[in-house]
């Protein structure tokens, strides 16, 4: 089975999220083909992860998506002025086992992680995984070992020693420059030969040849402008920086076939360019979805009545992955966030029912409005649903 993987990095320069910005960014890089799409941001706002933000960009983008495609969010974190959102088929979600996230820092020695790496594994049935590294290196074009050695000690968020890996996809702003003169790269842009400069002048290519870093990784071939540094607004280099390809996506695997690679220029909110690369990677067949927690289907429910469901858990699976954390949501039909349910409790708190000698467990919600709606288990430990209901509907009354 191809799977056809889109991937996205952008460096916000810390510009507040907009409706026009996120759909410049992402209108005509999701198609109906598209089984996953990794998203790498930086420097995004503080007040987006710590509160404040009126909009955010990760809001808007999930909003953007549900709206114009079928996917759903299957995870996001952050560590700092980094974000990584992954989303995906809706018919993916049970085949997603285990999603995992690795965190490296490196600004202030490792006290925070302004500068680092995010790793993402997502774990399917097969077992097959697939990884995806989200990073923001050491600016400035005199730091070349910096990034060197920032690329060695982020290396763990690959997730190396795991050998059902058969994809994975390192992206981000490495900062990595060219060392050319300004005006001389500005002219060669002007004139359509900047593409040499790749050959001889940038530092990722070099690194790359030389093995001294990113070993085994490879990248499509770049035909695009540099990304670094534009006149926010516009697709025109600002002339205060060097033009640089600071922002890149590389890969490492077997059956992945390179698909497209390109810069966003009508993407202008920041400083920097999106890059935009798209790959088809062979995966397994993936088989019927197998739920460690199967839920009663529903009947039609009333707005006035407290919502009851009930539920039977894997005890194999509880023994090694539950958790007192672990949580059942109410989710719309449409499951647009697989993070974030409209109604959740704790399923600890769930109390447990005998019926025809079968053990269940039932969770009970109050308040539900009219709509169509799904109940989802949400391992923590797993960091994805376990279980998910069959579509029910809530009325009013007659």
């Amino acid at each position: 089975m191809d799977w056809k993987i889109n991937i996205i990095t952008y460096n916000l320069a810390m510009k507040s999220s907009n409706t026009e910005a996120v759909h410049n960014m992402l209108n005509g890089t999701i198609d109906d083909q598209t089984h996953l799409v990794g998203i790498g941001l930086q420097e995004v706002a503080h007040a987006e992860t710590i509160g404040g933000a009126i909009a955010t960009w990760a809001q808007s983008i999930a909003a953007w998506v549900n709206n114009n495609t079928r996917m759903v969010l299957l995870g996001k974190t952050f560590q700092a002025t980094n974000q990584v959102l992954i989303f995906g088929r809706k018919q993916l979600i049970g085949q997603i086992k285990r999603i995992d996230y690795r965190f490296q820092r490196n600004t202030f020695r490792g006290l925070t992680g302004h500068k680092g790496s995010i790793g993402v594994r997502l774990q399917l049935a097969s077992p097959y995984s697939i990884v995806f590294v989200v990073s923001h290196f050491m600016h400035g074009p005199e730091h070349n070992s910096k990034r060197i050695e920032q690329y060695h000690t982020n290396r763990i968020c690959s997730f190396p020693e795991d050998k059902s890996v058969r994809a994975a996809f390192w992206f981000g702003d490495f900062n990595f420059r060219v060392e050319e003169d300004m005006n001389t790269v500005i002219q060669k842009i002007k004139n359509g030969t900047h593409l040499e400069l790749l050959d001889s002048r940038e530092q990722l290519k070099r690194t790359m040849i030389e093995r001294d870093a990113f070993i085994g990784f490879r990248e499509q071939p770049i035909t695009f402008e540099p990304t670094y540094r534009m006149l926010v607004g516009t697709s025109e280099p600002d002339g205060k920086r060097v033009p640089s390809w600071t922002d890149r996506v590389l890969y490492k695997g077997d059956g992945i076939t390179e698909l497209s690679y390109c810069n966003n220029k009508k993407a202008v909110a920041s400083d920097h360019l999106p890059v935009i690369a798209g790959f088809r990677v062979t995966a397994p067949v993936a088989p019927k979805p197998k739920w460690e927690v199967v839920f009663e289907h529903l009947p039609t429910w009333y707005t006035s009545v407290p919502l009851v469901g009930r539920f039977q858990v894997n005890a194999q699976f509880y023994k090694e992955n539950g958790s007192y954390r672990d949580w059942i949501g109410v989710f719309p039909a449409t499951i647009d966030d697989c993070t974030t349910a409209t109604n959740w409790i704790y399923a600890a708190t769930c109390f447990e029912q005998i019926i025809d000698g079968g053990k269940f467990l039932a969770c009970e919600f109050s308040d539900i409005p009219v709509g169509s709606y799904r109940l989802g288990y949400f391992a923590c430990h797993l960091n994805c649903i376990v279980g998910l209901s069959k579509v029910f509907q809530i009325v009013e009354q007659p």
